[in-house]
């Protein structure tokens, strides 16, 4: 395999980690955002149930109103009754202050279901309050996490950097563009081998011209097929980590 080959895979192999730890922070910086949009919903709901329990709150008040006007009629009717002078007003009072006091039993009970469900509501309230609040701290443990894993990223990126620009200097600039304007075309892949006469790029047959301008290792051979940087494949085509160094 030509030196020239060889500094190509080299340089693919870097471009192809340069190219996962751009995803990686891409990632990181998504979880971020997932874990923020979700807390913003549920900081969200929790407003619009808080204004639920506000205005379940006024019906309430207006039912405590309603119980108290009641009560007030039923006194008022009393102390007319206490008034009365014959047996039929009598009568006639006291089946009025019978309706009212129904009525009051039922504001009542009214009333105490209300209660009982804006009492759930506030528990429901102060269980959502306490769930952001835990969602608040994980989302801040998160973000430190996230940070170390960056400045971490970013290392590792700008030593791969290095190391890429350290081997394209030396590649020729005909071979050098040839592979870039690749690597930006074909899916990042821009020299594969032949694995019995075939392209690993695109799985298509060599032909015989090609084969024997591979053997030569004269000049950069192109799959006629894919456009991609070919090599033969001697058994070499697998990096271990230490020569990708």
């Amino acid at each position: 395999m030509s030196e020239r080959i060889e500094v190509l895979r080299r340089l693919q192999s870097i471009d192809t980690k340069l190219r996962r730890s751009e995803d990686d922070k891409l990632y990181r910086g998504h979880d971020v955002q997932k874990k923020l949009a979700l807390i913003q919903q549920k900081k969200t709901e929790l407003l619009k149930l808080n204004d639920e329990i506000k205005n379940y709150q006024k019906d309430v008040g207006i039912k405590e109103l309603d119980l108290k006007s009641a009560e007030a009629e039923i006194a008022k009717l009393r102390l007319q009754m206490n008034q009365v002078k014959t047996n039929k007003e009598y009568s006639a009072i006291k089946t009025e202050i019978g309706g009212k006091e129904a009525n009051k039993s039922v504001l009542e009970e009214e009333i105490i279901g209300m209660m009982t469900k804006c009492e759930e509501m506030n528990q429901r309230y102060r269980v959502f309050e306490k769930t952001i609040e835990q969602e608040n701290s994980q989302f801040k443990e998160l973000q430190k996490q996230v940070e170390a894993d960056m400045k971490t990223i970013d290392a590792e990126m700008h030593e791969l950097t290095t190391m890429r620009n350290k081997y394209a200097t030396l590649l020729d600039s005909d071979a050098l563009q040839h592979y870039n304007r690749l690597v930006s075309h074909k899916d990042a892949v821009a020299i594969v081998p032949v694995v019995n006469r075939v392209c690993q790029g695109c799985f298509m047959s060599v032909t015989a011209q090609t084969l024997n301008q591979l053997l030569s290792g004269k000049d950069l051979t192109f799959c006629n097929s894919c456009g991609r940087i070919l090599y033969l494949n001697n058994g070499n085509e697998v990096l271990t980590e230490e020569e990708e160094k």
